[in-house]
């Protein structure tokens, strides 16, 4: 939390909707700073809360969020504006002591215009920006209003269900990106029912997880079942069961990896805006 003279003024969860709306108007730039709220708060309603923490420019929600995502020694924070105006948002960081620049951050689904706000800020606090680190990544989404797919069939042997506990450390040790934690994380994942997998004789062959802020996450399929198509009945799974419940499944694809960008496209998936991801450490 933070004390009533700082600029940054944390909104308690109850209050999370007047946010929301705010991002769902800003459709469809706003979608991930609209998902991570309903994803942080279905995770609370499941009892599997960590500590999310928001907290809105001046305490005013059309100023748009800055929140703390800790991961145990990962420090995320999420910087989200539903305007083009991002004045407000750019002074309260710079006066703010909610965020700590003396760890290394990482500020993830940057949308172009407060990308440009981070770094202004990242100069002005005297930090270093990784702006190049990452490349850009699309936002690849299917719909809640397209079609499902058809004669979706389970090839023999094959079981569709949960990653299992046991297979954790398998899982994290295939993340590009895993740190100290990430294996909680995915155990996080598994009891909140966000993981998804095919196993084939009890053996798993491919996954896929919905990450703790509601997007796709660590699609993959083992070495030796590659080239079967598994992948792609997973997403259509997945994809089946996100339009049943009337949701929109959507990720993001780093450019250059032209596998997963044509995997997304034949399934129907269509590219929209891109994003960053920026690390900051201190000089």
């Amino acid at each position: 939390m933070t004390d009533a003279s700082d600029p940054l003024q944390f909104l308690p969860m109850d209050k999370w909707e007047s946010l929301e709306l705010v991002f769902k108007d800003d459709w469809p730039r706003g979608i991930s700073a609209y998902t991570v709220l309903q994803a942080q708060r279905a995770l609370v309603e499941k009892g599997l809360g960590y500590g999310f923490d928001v907290y809105c420019p001046y305490g005013d929600v059309s100023n748009g969020m800055v929140a703390l995502n800790k991961k145990f020694n990962f420090y995320e924070v999420w910087i989200q504006c539903p305007t083009d105006d991002t004045k407000q948002l750019e002074n309260a960081i710079l006066s703010s002591n909610v965020i700590d620049w003396s760890k290394e951050i990482m500020v993830p689904i940057l949308p172009q215009h407060v990308f440009e706000v981070l770094l202004r800020v990242t100069q002005k606090k005297g930090v270093l920006c990784e702006k190049d680190r990452y490349p850009p990544l699309d936002l690849v989404i299917y719909e809640k209003s397209k079609p499902p797919f058809k004669n979706v069939c389970l090839p023999k042997g094959i079981r569709f269900g949960p990653v299992l506990k046991e297979d954790i450390d398998m899982v994290d040790s295939t993340w590009i990106v895993r740190y100290e934690g990430s294996k909680w994380l995915f155990s996080l994942l598994i009891k909140a029912d966000q993981s998804f997998a095919l196993y084939k004789d009890e053996e798993l062959v491919s996954y896929v997880f919905i990450s703790e802020v509601g997007i796709l996450a660590h699609l993959y399929t083992t070495d030796n079942h590659r080239g079967k198509g598994y992948a792609t009945l997973l997403l259509k799974l997945l994809c089946n069961k996100y339009l049943e419940e009337k949701r929109d499944l959507f990720g993001y694809c780093e450019r250059g990896n032209e596998n997963a960008l044509r995997l997304y496209e034949s399934l129907g998936f269509d590219t929209l805006h891109y994003i960053r991801y920026a690390p900051v450490k201190p000089k």
